[in-house]
C-alpha cells in the first residue's frame, strides 16, 4: 500500500499556472496543484491568494494542523457550490454500483456508517438514505461483479487527502478508506487501495487498475455518463480559504478580481472558478 505523510505533500507539490482573468469566473491567474493540502501550503506561502477547495478537506486540514489553523481561514457565508459524492465503478458496471449502494444502506442501517463518521466529525455530512431500495433483480449485465468476486479482491483508487484517506501514526485511515473496507468484509472481498493520479482517475477505472474510484468524487452528469456510480454518501461544499491577514481584503469573489486562486488539479474546485466552454 503506497501512502505519503500529509506534510511530505506539501513539500512535492506539482504547481502549473494556467488560465487568465478571460477564461475564469473569477480571480486574474489560476494555479493547479496536486492535492488540497497543497493549497494550504500555497496560501501559508504566499504564492498564492485564495484556494478553492471542499468543506470537508478545509475544516479537518485547519483544525488538525496549528500551522494552518492559525493563519488561515474560510471566509464566511460564501458558498461557491454544493454537491454529493459518489463512489464511481466502470461505465456497463452498474451491477457492480448497485451492489456498492445496498451494502452502503444495510451499514447505515446498522449504525456501522455513524460509528466511522464518528471518528472524523463526519455526522452531518452523511446523507446515505437508509430506506434506499437496491433492486439487484432489475439490472443486467454481470460480468464486471463477476470480474472482481472471481479475483476475490475489491482495488479501490484514491488519493491523499484527511478525512478522506491518510496515514495516522503509521496506520492507513479515513472516512473513505474504513467505510470501504467494512463494505468489503460484508461482500467478502479483500479490499487493496491503490494510489491514482486523479486526472487520470476514469483511465485508471476503464484500464482495471482499479475496480473502484472512491475518494470523495463528486457526481457530475457528465461522470454519470462515463461511469456507473452508487448512491449518494456525503455532502460536501466549495469553499473559498484566505489567509487570516486578508479577511477585509476578500469578502466575496467580486473582491478577486486580482487574486491569484489555486485548486486541486481536476477537482469541483477548479470547476467553480474555470469558466466552461
Amino acid at each position: 500500500m503506497k501512502t505519503k505523510s500529509i506534510k511530505s505533500l506539501g513539500l512535492m507539490a506539482a504547481i502549473t499556472l494556467v488560465g487568465c482573468s478571460q477564461n475564469l469566473n473569477f480571480g486574474r491567474s489560476l494555479v493547479k496543484v496536486d492535492s488540497m493540502v497543497d493549497i494550504l501550503t500555497e496560501l501559508t506561502a504566499g504564492t498564492s491568494d485564495v484556494g478553492i477547495m471542499d468543506s470537508i478537506m478545509a475544516n479537518y486540514y485547519m483544525s488538525m494542523d496549528s500551522n494552518y489553523g492559525n493563519s488561515l481561514m474560510v471566509i464566511p457565508n460564501l458558498v461557491l457550490s454544493q454537491e454529493q459524492y459518489g463512489i464511481a465503478a466502470r461505465k456497463d458496471a452498474q451491477y457492480t454500483a448497485a451492489k456498492i449502494s445496498q451494502k452502503l444502506v444495510q451499514l447505515m442501517q446498522d449504525g456501522t456508517v455513524t460509528q466511522i463518521a464518528d471518528r472524523y466529525g463526519l455526522n452531518d455530512d452523511v446523507i446515505i438514505d437508509d430506506a434506499y431500495t437496491v433492486d439487484l433483480e432489475t439490472l443486467s449485465g454481470t460480468s464486471d461483479w463477476d470480474y472482481i468476486t472471481n479475483k476475490g479482491t475489491l482495488v479501490i483508487g484514491y488519493t491523499v487527502f484527511a478525512p478522506i484517506a491518510f496515514e495516522q501514526d503509521g496506520e492507513f485511515v479515513g472516512f473513505d478508506i474504513d467505510l470501504a473496507k467494512a463494505v468489503g468484509a460484508a461482500l467478502n472481498l479483500q479490499v487493496v487501495f491503490q494510489e491514482i493520479n486523479w486526472d487520470t482517475k476514469e483511465i485508471e477505472l476503464a484500464n482495471k487498475n482499479i475496480d473502484l474510484i472512491w475518494n470523495g468524487m463528486t457526481i457530475t452528469e457528465e461522470r454519470q455518463q462515463s461511469m456507473s456510480i452508487t448512491i449518494p454518501y456525503l455532502a460536501n461544499k466549495q469553499v473559498a480559504i484566505i489567509r487570516q491577514s486578508d479577511a477585509e481584503k476578500y469578502q466575496t469573489t467580486d473582491d478577486m478580481s486580482q487574486a491569484t486562486i489555486v485548486v486541486e488539479s481536476g477537482s469541483a474546485g477548479q470547476s467553480v472558478v474555470e469558466k466552461q466552454s
